[in-house]
């Protein structure tokens, strides 16, 4: 009997060693808080964003309300981040694109950007997307962020091709400049139907036709879907 004990007790042993593999976001994925909570999206030791109603599909539909106080630590800070769903190989999983629909519940104009870490650390190295700008207009607003390479910002020595294969955190900040942690400020923003999606094929007007042998007509794809605002 002992020798079967030692083979299961080695099995178990080595079962607990073993890395754990990260499931990586899946195309169409989208959280949209239907369910009253918050669906792991947190920020850390300040209060959650609270799940309540009034979303983009009307007064029934559920939406995160994400608050900052200004203050300089904890809380000062419209910034949320997922450790769970929104975790692993984004190249691997093909997702170009992150959709969310924003609202802006601040006095003034918000920079809205997705970040990706590759570590929990507070210097991970990183990378930051494009900033979409939120107007003060009591309205919600379809943002869509480019995650390829020529559309993000590598911070503390991360690049689009070393932290998308493994991101440990995937984050929604406000930031007037590229960084990983948002600005302080005092405001409210709303966030709803966050989704992962390939990237959008746009058409080519015939005057584009030419201008994509130098590469200009990709540099007019990115700027076509930084400035792209969906009123819903």
């Amino acid at each position: 009997m002992a020798r079967p004990i030692s083979f299961a007790l080695a099995t178990v042993a080595a079962l607990l060693i073993a890395p754990v593999a990260k499931a990586s976001p899946i195309l169409g994925q989208i959280d949209t808080f239907t369910d009253g909570t918050t669906d792991s999206w947190t920020n850390g030791p300040a209060p959650d964003p609270v799940n309540t109603l009034g979303g983009p599909d009307g007064p029934t539909d559920r939406f995160l309300m994400l608050t900052a106080t200004g203050s300089p630590g904890s809380g000062g800070r419209l910034t949320v981040f997922n450790r769970s769903q929104w975790s692993g190989d984004y190249l691997a999983a093909g997702v170009d694109e992150i959709a969310i629909d924003l609202k802006n519940f601040s006095l003034s104009p918000l920079e809205i950007r997705v970040a990706f870490k590759s570590s929990l650390a507070r210097t991970s190295p990183g990378v930051v997307s494009l900033g979409f700008i939120l107007p003060v207009d009591g309205l919600w607003h379809h943002a869509v962020f480019l995650i390829d390479a020529p559309d993000l910002i590598g911070l503390n020595g991360g690049t689009a091709a070393t932290v998308l294969p493994s991101v440990a955190e995937m984050r929604i900040i406000n930031s007037a400049s590229p960084n990983l942690n948002g600005d302080v400020i005092v405001g409210q923003l709303g966030v709803d139907n966050i989704r992962a999606v390939p990237a959008t094929t746009v058409p080519e007007p015939g005057s584009l036709v030419l201008l994509a042998a130098t590469g200009v007509a990709m540099h007019v794809r990115r700027q076509f879907h930084k400035r792209r605002v969906g009123r819903r």
